[in-house]
């Protein structure tokens, strides 16, 4: 009886632990059972339009760079939404200020063109991180001070900022070899005067970030590991040239944001504010205060997703300029669980459906909407999984076996003496 009593604590305890894990696993699995019924009715056997899907995103190392590639502005964008929620503000904005971001990544990077590298690329980064961060402070003065709803303010302010960006990919912008005055309006654009379609110009080569098999072609590492075979055949793969640092930033964020959020002040200050406001102020934190830090650290993630996408991969914007990973941040934050390395993960999946579709087009006919299909599926099982409260359900039941165990055990204990 003991040793069973003890297996079946041993067991809910994994379970409470890994409900975090297999909520977001068993969503997924789920979305891909029913979408496979959907592509099993568009006349296609779905073993082999998953297989095409995977291969597509994992099934080589072109296949990883596009994956890479894709998860980067995901990442960014659930970090600010899962650092917010966390926090008590609902960053539904995201869109907007990776927008703004890539902006003012791009205006530092055809501007200031003639910098060196080492001073062009962090400016860039700055300049995107605080339009995002300025574009989210207004959300927060008004909820902090006023409490105005910031749901409804960021996203009516992504509109905004959407409006801007295409206004400003249609209004010339001085470059280098070009005959123009500057003037007022000209400071806003961004458009390359040379061409005929709205999209800015390059930025200049130092703003470009590095890339994988750049960095490890070089005499350090020459120096380091010599002729090994390992990293000959290494400087061999051509798919190193697309991969920048920006995934490898995207993961030092995360380690960063899960300090910050776990083992610094600021952070518990935020989380205690997002569980209860009023707990928050009788503990002595200034709520007004912390809503401030939090979206301006929210909105920085969110530009710097899209500076990341500027700097490492398209080094331009153009129209429709990485559509909806702002909005798509949310769902990545929260089948992540609100957790820093929950949302990397999170990316990773969203990420290699995006890198995927396509060639699960090309080689078994699904459309690609089917992607949208199944992440619309995934945020609906992980919305429902949470809803249920299966954690609070099983501790209740648990505690009540236990309590009939021990009253069993003290009704015995009693008899005993009585025999």
């Amino acid at each position: 009886m003991k040793n069973r009593a003890s297996v079946q604590n041993l067991w809910g305890a994994f379970l409470e632990r890994s409900f975090n894990i297999l909520l977001p696993v068993g969503a997924i699995l789920a979305a891909f059972a029913i979408s496979g019924v959907l592509i099993m009715a568009w006349g296609t056997n779905p073993l082999l339009a998953y297989q095409a899907l995977f291969q597509g995103a994992f099934g080589s190392s072109n296949a990883w760079a596009t994956t890479l590639t894709r998860l980067t502005p995901l990442a960014f964008t659930g970090l600010a939404v899962a650092y917010g929620y966390r926090s008590g503000f609902f960053n539904v904005g995201a869109e907007g200020q990776v927008f703004l971001g890539a902006w003012a990544a791009t205006w530092v990077g055809i501007t200031l063109v003639d910098l060196p590298w080492w001073l062009l690329t962090p400016l860039c980064i700055l300049a995107a991180a605080v339009a995002g961060a300025l574009l989210a402070l207004l959300p927060a003065y008004l909820k902090a001070a006023r409490r105005f709803n910031e749901v409804l303010t960021t996203l009516l302010l992504n509109y905004i900022v959407l409006q801007f960006f295409s206004w400003s990919l249609r209004v010339d912008h001085p470059t280098r070899g070009v005959d123009m005055a500057w003037s007022l309006v000209n400071w806003f654009g961004v458009k390359d005067p040379t061409q005929p379609y709205p999209k800015s110009a390059l930025i200049g080569d130092g703003a470009w970030l590095p890339s994988l098999g750049g960095l490890i072609n070089t005499p350090f590492f020459h120096t380091l590991f010599g002729k090994a075979g390992w990293y000959e055949s290494l400087l061999a793969q051509p798919a190193l040239e697309r991969i920048t640092l920006a995934p490898i930033l995207a993961l030092v964020a995360m380690i960063i944001m899960n300090v910050i959020m776990f083992r610094t002040t600021i952070g518990y200050r935020a989380r205690a504010v997002g569980v209860s406001p009023e707990a928050a102020r009788f503990m002595g934190i200034n709520v007004k205060n912390t809503i401030l830090v939090t979206a301006l650290i929210s909105g920085a993630l969110a530009g710097l997703g899209g500076a990341m996408e500027v700097l490492g991969a398209q080094h331009r914007i153009i129209e429709r300029f990485l559509v909806d990973a702002g909005f798509t941040g949310i769902p990545v934050a929260l089948i992540g669980q609100l957790n820093p390395y929950g949302a990397g993960l999170s990316a990773l999946f969203f990420g290699a459906l995006r890198a995927g579709a396509n060639r699960m087009q090309i080689v078994t006919g699904v459309p690609v909407a089917m992607v949208n299909v199944i992440q619309a599926l995934t945020i609906l099982f992980a919305i429902a999984g949470t809803t249920i409260d299966v954690i609070s359900q099983w501790k209740k039941s648990r505690m009540a076996a236990l309590s009939e165990r021990e009253e069993g055990l003290r009704t015995q204990a009693k008899e005993v003496p009585n025999a």
